[in-house]
């Protein structure tokens, strides 16, 4: 069984309002090349979802650096 985790940080378009949407981190888990499991989480999420889940968290930690680096841009 072949199991990947990929994602990327999002940056999604400000709607009517004057604030601009937070960036996201979206994560999608493939089994066999097949999607069974998508998810978003903007910093404040990701943060609580990491400290829930207590298990290898690499990928989480460097998504939500790159978030936290997004707010700068």
């Amino acid at each position: 069984m072949n199991e990947e985790l990929i994602w990327n940080v999002r940056h999604e378009a400000a709607g009517r309002g004057s604030q601009e949407a937070p960036a996201k981190a979206c994560f999608y888990w493939k089994r066999d090349g097949q999607l069974v499991r998508s998810a978003q989480f903007t910093q404040s999420e990701l943060e609580v979802e990491i400290e829930r889940l207590n298990a290898d968290m690499t990928q989480f930690v460097i998504a939500l650096k790159m978030l936290a680096l997004s707010r700068g841009s």
